[in-house]
Formats: C-alpha cells, structure tokens, sequence
C-alpha cells in the first residue's frame, strides 16, 4: 500500500513540465553546480514534509482538500477552498492542454485534450481506488524510462562547468512549494482510500525521496547536454532522440502519460471535492469537472503554465507553513 500511494504522490507531481525538462531547466539547471542545493531543499521538503502530512491525513480521517483547509484555518478556509479548486482546474486543463500539443507533434494526432479526458473519465468512474490501482501500474514505467535516458545521456554526455548562482536555493524552494501545494490536494483524500497512518507515511517519504533521486538525474543529464538540447522546447526529448528514434517515441509517450497521470490526480482531488455540492452523483459530477476542464484547455499549454505555477508556488508554501504548525 506504500507503494500504491507514493506513485499517486509522484503522479500528482511529475507532469508535463517535470517529464519533459522545462522545469527542471527553470528552476535548477540553469543556475550551474548551485542547482544541486536547490535540489537538496526541495527533496527535503517533498520526502520529509509529504510523509508528515500524509500521516496528518490519514489521522485525521479526511475525505477532501476543503476538510484539510478547515483543520488548517476556518478562518480563511472559504477563501482558500475557491482559490485551491481554481488552481487544481487550471493544473488539469495545464495537463490537457500539453497532451495536445504532445500527441499532435509526436504522433500527428488531433483532438489530443479529448482523448486524455475519456481516459481520465474511466478510472474516475471506478473511484478513488480505480486512481490508486491505475497509477501503481504506470509511474514505475515511467520512472524507468526517465532514469534511463538520464543515465544513459549522463554517460555518453560531457560536462561544462557553469557558474554557480546564488538563485538556485530559493528557486528551489518556490519548486517544492508549488508541488507540495498540487499534490496536498491528493493527500487530503487519503481518508477515504482506508490507508493506515504508517502506510500513509512511508508512502510519502518513498514518493518525495523517489522525486528527488529523479530531479537529480535529470538535472546531471541536463549538465552533461550539448547547449542546442538544453535550450530546446523539450529538452528531455531531445536527449531521448538523440539516443534513437525508438528511445525517442518511447520518451514522447512517456511524456503524455506523465500529463496523463497528473491529471488523473488533480481531476480526482477536484472531484472529491465537488461530489454531492452541485450534483449529488459521482457520475455528473466527473462531467461537469472535465467539461470545465476541455473549455480552459483551449487557453493553451505555455499561457496556462505563465499564469499558475509561481502563483501556486507562494500558496504552496503557505499551506506547508500551516500543516508545520499542526
């Protein structure tokens, strides 16, 4: 059962941006041999910080995010609750938007944001457990592929001594506090998933510790890139290709699952929530989500990502303030 919820963990986080390397360039790779602190503090905060909160959680029983927000503080829990749902929304359609754009450039597909909510949509319908059996089956093939053109491009790359800059530590941190905020919405569900509160734990410390080890990898793999790979779109693709065309197909599909997952993650959390507030069905309820969903998505994936990750970094860091005082 550890491993069932560290996977949901490490899915609600390692999304489009942290599979395909635009992340990791933007908040580490860029600032040179200083980006390993930053590394340091946000493996800190997502193993160390995710398994204590993972065990409050459990603890405390809670069904959705809206009854950890109330544990936290009722005085602005009406306030925070809005603001969580309309981020969780955002960070879906960010996912739907981005497989998209990734089936499109990959496999010349059309109607990519479609195809990803049925998918969602069908695991949903089985409920919560349905989430938890899905993703225990596709992180480790993802993790799998992302260690493996990481190591493989460390291997065969060759390192340029970048200058260290002092940025990397609080980037670092704005990094943890964006995805301890996404994936604290997974967590406060877990009451109803009947997890135990030492499960919950050790669940939390395998996910942030497993986030971690990648974040490194994929960082050294960034190091050891020729500058063309570092600077393009989609640098993790880049070193896949240049591996081989089947590394690189294999990596594409690698990336869609990686949005795939975070959505399924972040759908849930919003669903849990709204379940019996507008309609009283699991069913209606999983409707209206993703049609909410498909209609932001076609904002587009680059301006949703400018709008939501450093605003949700700062409320992120907030609510791991107030779950550190519990």
């Amino acid at each position: 059962m550890a491993w069932k919820i560290a996977s949901l963990y490490i899915a609600s986080v390692i999304g489009a941006g942290f599979a395909s390397g635009q992340e990791l360039v933007q908040f580490f790779a860029r600032f040179g041999s200083s980006a390993y602190l930053g590394i340091g503090l946000t493996t800190f905060v997502l193993s160390c910080c995710g398994g204590r909160t993972l065990y409050k959680c459990a603890s405390w029983g809670l069904g959705d995010y809206n009854q950890l927000i109330r544990q936290l503080n009722r005085y602005l829990a009406p306030y925070l609750d809005l603001f969580y749902t309309a981020f969780l929304i955002l960070g879906t359609a960010i996912m739907f938007a981005g497989a998209e754009a990734v089936l499109l450039e990959a496999a010349q597909i059309r109607g990519g944001m479609y195809l990803t909510a049925i998918l969602v949509l069908a695991p949903l319908m089985i409920g919560p457990k349905g989430v938890l059996n899905l993703n225990g089956y596709l992180v480790p093939f993802m993790i799998i592929l992302i260690v493996s053109v990481s190591v493989v491009s460390i291997i065969n790359g060759r390192f340029t001594h970048a200058p260290a800059m002092p940025m990397a530590v609080p980037y670092g941190v704005l990094y943890a506090g964006y995805n301890y905020g996404y994936s604290l919405a997974v967590f406060a569900g877990i009451g109803e998933l009947g997890v135990s509160k030492e499960a919950a734990k050790h669940g939390g410390w395998i996910g942030g510790m497993t986030l971690g080890i990648l974040i490194f990898l994929i960082a050294t793999a960034l190091f050891a890139s020729p500058p063309a790979a570092l600077n393009a779109p989609i640098p993790m693709l880049a070193l896949a290709i240049q591996i081989g065309p089947v590394m690189g197909t294999l990596y594409g599909l690698a990336i869609w699952m990686a949005m795939y997952t975070t959505a399924l993650a972040h759908a849930l959390a919003v669903v849990q929530r709204l379940n019996g507030l507008v309609f009283s069905g699991w069913l209606p309820t999983t409707g209206l989500v993703l049609a909410v969903v498909l209609l932001i998505a076609r904002l587009g994936f680059v301006p949703l990502i400018g709008i939501t990750y450093p605003l949700f970094g700062v409320a992120g860091l907030y609510l791991l303030y107030l779950v550190l005082q519990r």
